[in-house]
């Protein structure tokens, strides 16, 4: 029987096949992209406790490791299994810990500062408000005089509190999302427990299916990228929680002994805002410099030079500590990182274009060595200083 390809012919019309599934799929998605949006977000929605887990695991994962390396220098001679368990169990702890801290403790606290902060800004408004509405119409920003002004204000601020008033008081009521937020969190626990027991034997099965389906080379390939994946994103985002949680402890501590107001709501912006790479301690420390300015001038230059001084030993004492060299990128390339993701991706695209730029970067950078090597050409940089030279 006479073969429709020829032999030769074979790599060339597996790359034209491969190549018309790709436009064919990319049309699809294309087409139908509305529709394929909300089924994903219907799967999400199901495997949400599945996607905390795994998310918790994930930021649980390097503190479990060097809880265990501490473990084995102290307990030589207890088994790899119990020194796994009890340091799955104390990570665990520490999780629980920290949300029923924040749920029992810290979110009523805010809560209750926003609904005091509203109050405050509603009186600072009525106490100055021909100040504001003569800076206002100055600068352009208003174009409206007279009572058309006094009654936008008005409504502004009846707006601004009937919200807040219904709000608030309703943010902590059993309702089915509360539930359901319950149940996603009680879910993801377990399986984050489970997912940090079993994580070798995991990686074993996913290893085993990498070397059975590709080329052994490309698996290889594969398995060590995916390590470096790891190891970027766990150690970043890990230490970059650790390290917020110190700075927003460190806030909180220093508005204590000064007495400035709205200690707790400050110190979690500056806490969460501390998680953003590069622009986050400039987020959080405007909000808060604008809240105390409210209060008391002083009390807002005293916390502006603080958070100066604290950002600068955050950024080169405590950071540098925790964090270690897992990003390995220069300033210039974390500030692209983080236009370039806060503009395709939000949020999300702010907190994890630092790591996802920085895997690219040493993927690329391997790849120009590996070319460099077979060419017999230098690697550093510093070599091509001065090239092309002329001989």
């Amino acid at each position: 029987m006479k073969k429709l390809i020829p032999e030769s012919e074979h790599d060339r019309a597996k790359a034209n096949i491969i190549t018309c599934a790709f436009a064919a799929l990319f049309l699809a998605i294309v087409l139908y992209l509305s529709s394929i949006s909300a089924y994903i977000g219907k799967i999400f929605l199901i495997l949400g406790p599945f996607l905390v887990g795994a998310i918790f695991a994930f930021i649980l994962l390097p503190i479990s490791k060097r809880l265990e390396g501490f473990m084995k220098s102290c307990m030589k001679k207890a088994s790899p299994r119990v020194i796994r368990g009890l340091s799955t169990f104390i990570c665990m702890i520490f999780l629980i810990a920290m949300l029923a801290g924040f749920l029992i403790i810290l979110l009523p606290q805010v809560i209750s500062s926003i609904k005091s902060l509203v109050d405050l800004v509603t009186d600072f408004v009525n106490n100055n408000e021909s100040t504001i509405n003569e800076f206002l119409i100055k600068n352009g920003l208003f174009t409206v005089e007279g009572s058309e002004l006094n009654s936008f204000w008005d409504n502004l601020v009846s707006t601004l509190s009937q919200y807040i008033n219904v709000f608030l008081p309703n943010l902590l009521n059993i309702s089915n999302t509360v539930y359901q937020f319950i149940f996603h969190l009680f879910v993801g626990l377990i399986i984050s427990c489970h997912l940090l027991l079993d994580r070798d034997s995991m990686a074993s099965k996913f290893k085993r299916a990498c070397y059975a389906f590709m080329e052994r080379k490309n698996a290889d390939s594969l398995i060590f990228w995916t390590r470096q994946g790891n190891r970027l994103f766990g150690g970043f985002l890990s230490g970059k929680i650790i390290d917020s949680l110190i700075v927003g402890v460190i806030c909180y501590i220093f508005m204590l002994i000064t007495g400035m107001r709205y200690s707790t709501l400050i110190s979690v912006i500056i806490g969460v805002t501390n998680i953003l790479p590069f622009f986050g301690p400039f987020i959080g420390a405007i909000p808060s410099i604008f809240i105390l300015l409210m209060v008391d001038p002083m009390h807002a230059l005293v916390f502006t030079v603080f958070i100066l001084v604290l950002q600068q030993i955050d950024g080169n004492v405590i950071g540098p500590k925790i964090l270690g060299d897992h990003v390995g990128i220069t300033a210039l390339w974390t500030m692209f990182a983080i236009i370039l993701g806060s503009g395709l991706f939000g949020f999300m695209g702010i907190l994890l274009s630092v790591p996802v730029f920085a895997l690219i970067y040493s993927i690329v950078n391997a790849s120009i060595e590996n070319r460099l090597r077979k060419k017999r050409m230098p690697i550093s940089s510093e070599d091509y200083m001065d090239m092309p030279r002329n001989e």
